[in-house]
Parts: structure tokens; sequence; C-alpha cells
């Protein structure tokens, strides 16, 4: 027997969620406590957790916030991949179902692959809806750069461009003049408060710092790192790393790692030493700590930017997808996403004509909610 709930509350689900999670080795950014941290910090708007069981035992999860009549997957900031976590066909099929049964005005699901199974079964119940499918581009954000470390790591690196070895080598030479270099990784059971501080300072030093985008430049972001970091050290998945000159921090990477992958989530270095490309140095070293290592893949995390690009040309696909209701909001909001203010204007025209008083008088109360639709 299937049944299937809209629940309010991460926590009554947490026990079996995190079984659930386990037996299905999802990634960290499917798991309760990712989500949790997100929503306790991160979070507005209204929590809605679709939950599917299957002869009592929970099959299917899907975490959305309900906002201003959108309805989305939980953002993840920094992450590679999101998705729906479903132990079978059935539980995705029941979540996709139970969401449309919403009647959302909107559906966004971002960072998701277009291999899953489940966005595949979503995008199904969706046209069954009578929704309208339309895939965002963000550039920089629809690839993510990742390592295999099934070769050695000569072969990987000779597969690397000649002068960016050459200049990797020079800058490390010239920085060990200076004094002792150092990789320290930690797993976070001791001082985790205190290397976080560390670590913090030296990700927000540099030009992340000077444009509002470290970890330090919001007090909520900074809470949600902490969150996570107080919850990944219980799963022994928190990786802090630093390279140290003489003790001294000057570049650190905060990462995750589970299931034999490596998530840098966050990184940053003291522009003091731009001249040596402390982070260059870092990367170096952590790709060549996964090598020799268990880790089989070395994720990047976040966006495609060009740097990345020096250390690999695979990457992975990620999908932004915008579901629209078959309605007069509906139609509006995928106007504005599609085409822009000019299209919107159009739909609104024949809208008034075929909808008449009646139809005014809801594009009048509607309209604030439509222009909210063209600033997200």
């Amino acid at each position: 027997m299937v049944t299937v709930e809209i629940n309010d509350r991460i926590e009554p689900l947490i026990p079996e969620w995190e079984r659930l999670a386990q037996q299905s080795q999802v990634r960290p950014f499917l798991w309760p406590g990712w989500v949790d941290a997100w929503w306790r910090t991160l979070g507005a708007g209204k929590l809605r957790i679709i939950a599917v069981y299957e002869d009592g035992q929970l099959t299917g999860v899907l975490p959305l916030r309900r906002f201003l009549g959108t309805w989305s997957l939980i953002p993840a900031t920094h992450i590679p991949l999101s998705g729906i976590l479903a132990a079978n066909g059935t539980a995705a099929k029941h979540l996709a179902r139970m969401l449309f049964s919403q009647a959302p005005r909107r559906v966004d699901l971002s960072y998701v692959s277009p291999a899953d199974m489940e966005i595949s079964l979503t995008l199904k119940a969706a046209e069954d809806a009578n929704y309208r499918v339309l895939k965002r581009s963000i550039p920089l954000a629809e690839t993510v750069p990742y390592i295999t470390t099934d070769g050695t790591l000569e072969e990987y690196e000779s597969g690397l461009r000649r002068k960016f070895r050459s200049e990797l080598r020079r800058r490390r030479r010239r920085l060990e003049e200076e004094g002792r270099l150092t990789l320290e990784v930690s797993d976070g059971t001791e001082r985790l408060d205190e290397l976080l501080e560390e670590g913090f300072r030296v990700e927000g030093s540099g030009w992340k710092g000077a444009y509002g985008t470290s970890i330090n430049s919001r007090p909520a972001l900074r809470r949600f790192y902490i969150k996570v970091a107080h919850w990944a050290v219980e799963h022994d998945w928190l990786r802090l790393s630093f390279l140290r000159l003489n003790g001294r921090a000057i570049a650190f990477d905060y990462c995750l790692e589970h299931n034999d992958c490596h998530y840098l989530l966050k990184t940053g270095y003291n522009p003091a030493y731009r001249k040596y490309s402390p982070g260059m140095i870092l990367r170096h070293l952590m790709i060549a700590r996964a090598f020799s290592s268990s880790i089989a893949i070395y994720d990047f995390c976040g966006e495609d930017w060009e740097w990345k690009r020096e250390w690999t040309s695979t990457v992975q696909e990620r999908m932004f997808l915008r579901i629209f209701a078959p309605t007069a909001l509906g139609h509006f909001d995928r106007a504005a996403f599609a085409y822009g203010i000019p299209a919107l204007e159009r739909a609104k025209d024949r809208a008034r004509s075929a909808l008449g008083e009646r139809g005014r008088d809801l594009l009048k109360r509607g309209r604030g909610r439509a222009r909210a639709g063209l600033k997200r």
C-alpha cells in the first residue's frame, strides 16, 4: 500500500530519511542534515516536505520551499547536483503527482541532472498536468568540472598544459623559499570552531570579501556553513584543508567527502601571497591527495570557472528547470522568463480579452506577484 503525506517539519522524518539516504547512497545534499541546515539559516517562505511510504516504510522524500506561489527544490549553496530522493520509480511518481496536485503556480528545479530517473518522471507528471517546462540557461552554471582518479597521478598530470605544470612548479618553489610549506587536512573532531574561524578569515580575505561573496559576508551564510560543518563531523564527512607557510594559513578549502567523492564547496587564499598562487598550490596538493587515497572523484562543485578547466576538461551537466502552471499567472511567469516584459504585456492583453471583467480583476490582484516573478 502506498501513502503520501505533506509535512512542514523535518525533525519527525530524520531517522527514516537518513536510513533511506544511506540505503540509496545519495549525495550529502539530499540528506536531512543538509536540508535542515539550509532551512534554519537561509530558508524563507513555508517548508513543504512530500513523503511517500510503501507498506509503512519511507521510500521517497521531496523537500520544497513554498514562496509567492512557487514551489522550489530546496536550494543548496555551491553544490554540484541536487535532486529528488526516491528508492524506486513508484516513489518518484507519487512524489511528482502529489507536487502537481497542489496546483503550484510555478515549480523550480535547480541543479538537477538530466540523467536522474526522478527528474524524468517529474517532467512526465508535469506534462500530464498540462504544465509547461522551460529550461533556463545560466552562464557558468550548466556544467560542473570534476576529476576521476582511476589512473595514476603521473598520468593525470601529463594531461595538463605543459606551461601550467611549469608555472605550478615554479611558484611552489618560490613559496618554499619563504619558509616551511605544509598541508593540513582536518576532519573537525578537534578544535572545530577555531579551525572554521581561521578558514573563514582566509576565504574572505581576498576578492570574495570585497565583492560580498565570502562565507563571512552574510551572517546567515556563515551560520549555514557552521551548522553544516557540525552535522558533517558527526558522519566523518567534513574536511578542512589548509596550506600553511611557517604555520600560518595562506589558503583554505571547505570540503565534504562522502562515498569516495571529494566535494570542494568553498576555497580562498590570502591575497598577500597572490604572486605565489597559494590557491593553485593547495589545489594540486589536494588532487594529489585524492589520487593517493580512496577518493574516486574530485568534484569542483559550484560554477564552471575558467581556473577549474586548467585542472580538467571533464564535466557533468546540470539543468535549471522552471515549470509553469496552465493558468493566467502561470502564462505570465513563463512569458517573463522566456521572452521578457514585452511578451508579458502581450500575454496580459490576451488574457484580458479572454477572461473579461473577472479576468481583469484577477490580473490586477496578481500584478504585484507577476512583477516579483520578473525579479527572481
